[in-house]
C-alpha cells in the first residue's frame, strides 16, 4: 500500500456494506487478531440479538462465508487488516488509512470511546475560566470580571463557530460491539 491515506471512494466502498463495518468494530473491540469463526459468531451473536448456543448454522455459515470470501479479504487489500487467509485470522492493520475508517464508523483508533468534541471544548473552557478566575482573585476583583468575560467571550465564539461547521455523523451501527462486556 503506496498511499497513507485512503481515497474517499474507498473509504465508502468499504463502509457500504454493514459485514464490513461490524467486523471493523469487532476487531476494534478486540484489539488483538481474531479468527474468523469467532468474529462470525460474535457478529451473528451480539447484532441479533441471539445467544450463542441459539445461533443456527444456516445464519452462521452465511456470515462466515461472507467474512471470509468477501468482506476480510477487501479490507486487506486495502490495508485496513491483516488477513491471514491460511489461518483465517484477521487484526486491524495499524495505520493511518485503518484509523480514519475507525473515525468514520465512530470508533476512536485508540481504544477510548469516541467523546463529542464540543463537549470537550466546553469542558475544557469551563476549567480554564475556573483557574483564570482563582488566579485572578489573588490580584483582586478588579482584574476577576473582565479576564473572566473575556475568556468566556473567546470560548462561546469558538464554540459557536466549531459548532456551525457541518460535519458529518459517524456511520455507527456497531452497537455493543465496540464496547467491552462487563458480564
Amino acid at each position: 500500500m503506496a498511499e497513507d491515506r485512503i481515497t474517499r471512494d474507498a473509504a465508502f466502498s468499504l463502509l457500504s456494506n454493514r459485514r464490513r463495518r461490524q467486523l471493523l468494530c469487532v476487531l476494534a473491540r478486540s484489539g488483538e487478531a481474531r479468527s474468523l469463526r469467532a468474529a462470525a459468531r460474535e457478529i451473528v451473536g451480539r447484532l441479533e440479538g441471539i445467544d450463542s448456543t441459539e445461533i443456527t448454522d444456516e445464519v452462521y455459515r452465511s456470515v462466515y462465508v461472507s467474512l471470509y470470501q468477501t468482506h476480510a479479504p477487501q479490507l486487506a487489500a486495502e490495508g485496513i487488516v491483516d488477513y491471514d487467509e491460511t489461518e483465517r485470522t484477521v487484526r486491524l492493520a495499524h495505520n493511518r488509512r485503518t484509523e480514519t475508517l475507525l473515525r468514520i464508523v465512530g470508533i476512536d483508533p485508540n481504544g477510548a470511546d469516541t467523546v463529542d468534541r464540543r463537549t470537550a471544548l466546553v469542558l475544557t473552557g469551563a476549567v480554564v475560566v475556573a483557574t483564570l478566575c482563582g488566579l485572578f482573585a489573588l490580584f483582586g476583583a478588579v482584574w476577576t470580571v473582565p479576564w473572566a468575560a473575556l475568556v468566556a467571550g473567546l470560548l462561546a465564539y469558538r464554540v459557536r463557530q466549531y459548532a456551525g461547521r457541518d460535519l458529518p455523523t459517524p456511520i455507527c451501527d456497531c452497537g455493543d460491539l465496540a464496547t467491552s462486556d462487563d458480564s
